[in-house]
């Protein structure tokens, strides 16, 4: 075996072996050596402290910059700025569906309809998978009634499920819908005029989406060598969901925020653009990894020899919080959902591998992307446990608090988490103007919110253990076992049911 294979077999195995080391590590030496993990707990809280201040910085500036952009009209700036130009681009978006509720896809496509834009340059595809015996050709049915005469074009597509070396998951779907209709796409327009989306089945755009898209697009030099990233923003059920879920739902829309104001660190999330161009130059997305997203990043990454970057949008696409059958199964469902998030540690081997050796990249820059790359799994599969043990010397040895270090670590300890508050108020502030208002009786909604702002410290810290660390651990451990997932599993939405038999084709 190569070098470079084992080398880059040894970072499939280092990220779970980093995080075990350090959970177990600091158990040990709580034991052992208490001084020690109070001093190291010590100089990691004030790092995670300046780490906290900084990102509460970008929210809070991304929040204004996202409010001013939803704001704008778009369609009117494209005729103001790109006259001429933006009237060439066409848009395909590519909406990927097993087992989904037809009222969530109906939601999904009208969304698309009431978009501030030309409809006759919205091309869409619904991409069903083939082994969805029981729905695909009756919903397909449905909607190309209901939809087809509504956009450019509307193409269907049906993935097979015995085609080797695929896992089930997104990305061979959308793989296979986008290859199928390329051919026909590029019978009528040139591969780089057309604009490609992702949407995942619950996603709704929001109206300004398709003009903002191309607004990025005609105002960003080389866009081939750019995907397009709007803000997700968990907010069509956000009201429905338990408080741990809603928040895990809110940080996963916060994040994003936050990411699109440091775009170096951006990666692809869920929905993302890119031409077609860029498309077929890549080969469409993974059809060998479950999380074919953030991977679709790396992959242009490496295709395009590192000239490749993130475009951020402040223009959301609305999505679904998990909501389960009960409160049990919305816990569950939400667990699996995050631990198929993290599984993109699946990406630390992979980079490292088309990064050793490759002269075609500058060094140091692809080297700095890598160990960004692992220090984000690092931290999400760590910081909470780091927090938490934390206080482990104090209640194994209450003697211990006798000591200086005993002493002063609860005080200085508790002046960091206390500073650490800003970041929480700033967090449930934006969380408070962002958020669509509750429906039914305003009184209701002032008590709801009073109450999770209450209940919000503590169940924070429940989510990031329960939904951000564990979950992170998990996918880790499975990775360092060489023990990947195969299988997409799709998060469980809850719609509002309505029989097909309703929807007459005649």
């Amino acid at each position: 075996m190569s070098t470079k294979k084992i080398l880059t077999r040894l970072w499939s195995f280092l990220p779970g072996f980093m995080a075990w080391g350090t959970i177990l590590g600091l158990l040990l030496l709580s034991f052992t050596a208490p001084n020690t993990v109070l001093i190291l707990v010590l100089i990691y809280a004030i790092y995670w402290l300046v780490k906290v201040f900084i990102i509460t910085g970008h929210l809070v500036v991304g929040t204004v910059k996202y409010n001013q952009d939803i704001r704008k009209n778009w369609h009117e700036q494209l005729k103001k700025d790109f006259p001429g130009k933006f009237e060439n681009y066409y848009h395909l978006a590519i909406v990927p569906t097993y087992k989904e509720d037809i009222t969530i896809l109906r939601h999904t496509l009208s969304a698309i309809a009431n978009s501030s834009y030309n409809l006759e340059k919205i091309l869409v595809a619904v991409a069903f998978e083939e082994r969805d015996k029981e729905n695909a050709k009756v919903f397909a049915k449905i909607l190309s009634h209901e939809f087809g005469n509504i956009f450019g074009q509307l193409f269907i597509t049906f993935h097979p499920s015995d085609i080797a070396g695929e896992v089930r998951g997104k990305g061979p779907n959308i793989t296979y819908c986008a290859r199928e209709i390329t051919k026909e796409i590029l019978k009528n327009h040139l591969a780089q005029d057309v604009i490609v989306t992702t949407l995942d089945a619950d996603n709704r755009v929001d109206k300004n989406y398709f003009a903002n898209l191309t607004w990025n697009y005609c105002n960003t030099p080389d866009p081939l060598h750019k995907s397009f990233q709007p803000i997700p923003m968990f907010f069509n059920n956000i009201w429905k969901v338990p408080l741990p879920v809603k928040i895990t739902a809110l940080g996963s829309s916060f994040w994003q925020i936050i990411q699109a104001m440091r775009p170096h660190y951006a990666r692809n999330f869920s929905a993302h653009a890119q031409s077609l161009e860029a498309l077929i130059a890549t080969d469409y997305w993974s059809v060998t990894t479950v999380v074919e997203d953030g991977h679709q990043y790396w992959r242009t990454y490496f295709r395009f020899h590192g000239n490749h970057h993130v475009v951020p949008m402040f223009v959301p696409v609305y999505m679904d919080a998990v909501q389960g059958e009960d409160l049990y199964d919305t816990f569950r469902e939400q667990y699996l959902q995050r631990r198929r998030w993290f599984w993109g540690v699946s990406d630390i081997p992979y980079v490292f591998e088309h990064s050793f050796g490759n002269s075609k990249i500058p060094f140091l820059y692809k080297w700095l992307q890598f160990f960004r790359l692992v220090e984000a799994h690092y931290s999400l599969s760590t910081q909470s446990f780091i927090l938490l043990i934390g206080w482990l010397p104090l209640f194994l040895y209450p003697s211990f608090e006798n000591t200086v270090l005993g002493y002063n670590f609860p005080i200085v300890y508790r002046t960091f988490l206390t500073a650490a508050w800003i970041g929480l108020i700033a967090n449930m502030s934006v969380a408070s103007m962002l958020v669509p208002p509750r429906p039914g009786n305003k009184g209701v909604y002032a008590l709801t919110l009073l109450k999770e702002w209450v209940l919000a410290p503590i169940m924070l810290s429940v989510s990031a253990v329960l939904f951000s660390a564990l979950p992170a651990l998990d996918s880790q451990t499975r990775l360092m076992l060489n023990k990947p997932f195969t299988v997409f599993n799709v998060t469980k939405k809850a719609a509002v049911q309505e029989g097909v038999e309703r929807h007459s084709l005649a």
